[in-house]
C-alpha cells in the first residue's frame, strides 16, 4: 500500500479516468484504488464475489503477488453517464503461489500469461459502486499449464 492521497470524486467518467485507474492498479497504488471505489462497492469475477472496496483490493494484490509484473493495458473503454465498459490486455508472469477460491494455492509456473478481458462498472456518488470482471478462465488455466 502507498500513502494516502485525496482522491475527488469522479463527475464524468472518461478515458482518461479509466488509464488513471489501471495506471494506480499497475503502480499497487491500493490506497488511492480503495478511495475511488464506493463504501458499498461489489466485486464479481471468476471465482470471487466479495462486497466493499477493501475486498476488491485484496483479491487484486493476490494477483500482483503471484504475478510481480502484472501490467494492465485498456485498449477499447466505452463509457457513458454512470457506466463503463473497458476492454484489456493483462500480462504477467506466474512467479509466486496465486491464491485459489478454494482456498488452496497454485504453486508458480514460470509461465507468462496474456489475457484479454472485460471490465464493467457502475459509478454511484461519483465512485466505483460495481466492479464486474470477465475473462477465459479455461485459457487462463492453459496458459499456466494447467490443463490439457
Amino acid at each position: 500500500m502507498t500513502t494516502e492521497t485525496a482522491v475527488t470524486p469522479v463527475s464524468d467518467v472518461s478515458e482518461d479516468f479509466v488509464v488513471d485507474f489501471f495506471a494506480h492498479v499497475d503502480a499497487h497504488d491500493f490506497d488511492w484504488v480503495e478511495q475511488i471505489l464506493h463504501p458499498e462497492c461489489v466485486i464479481e469475477a471468476p471465482g470471487f464475489q466479495q462486497k466493499g472496496p477493501e475486498m476488491v483490493t485484496i483479491w487484486m494484490a493476490g494477483f500482483f503477488a503471484a504475478f510481480p509484473d502484472l501490467a494492465h493495458r485498456p485498449h477499447r473503454i466505452v463509457a457513458a453517464g454512470d457506466e463503463v465498459a473497458v476492454e484489456l490486455e493483462v500480462t504477467g508472469t506466474h512467479t509466486q503461489d496465486l491464491a485459489a477460491p478454494d482456498g488452496n494455492a497454485i504453486p508458480p509456473t514460470g509461465r507468462p500469461i496474456r489475457i484479454g478481458l472485460a471490465e464493467f462498472w457502475r459509478l454511484r456518488d461519483g465512485r466505483v459502486s460495481e466492479y464486474r470482471v470477465y475473462y477465459d478462465h479455461f485459457e487462463f488455466l492453459t496458459q499456466l499449464g494447467l490443463t490439457n
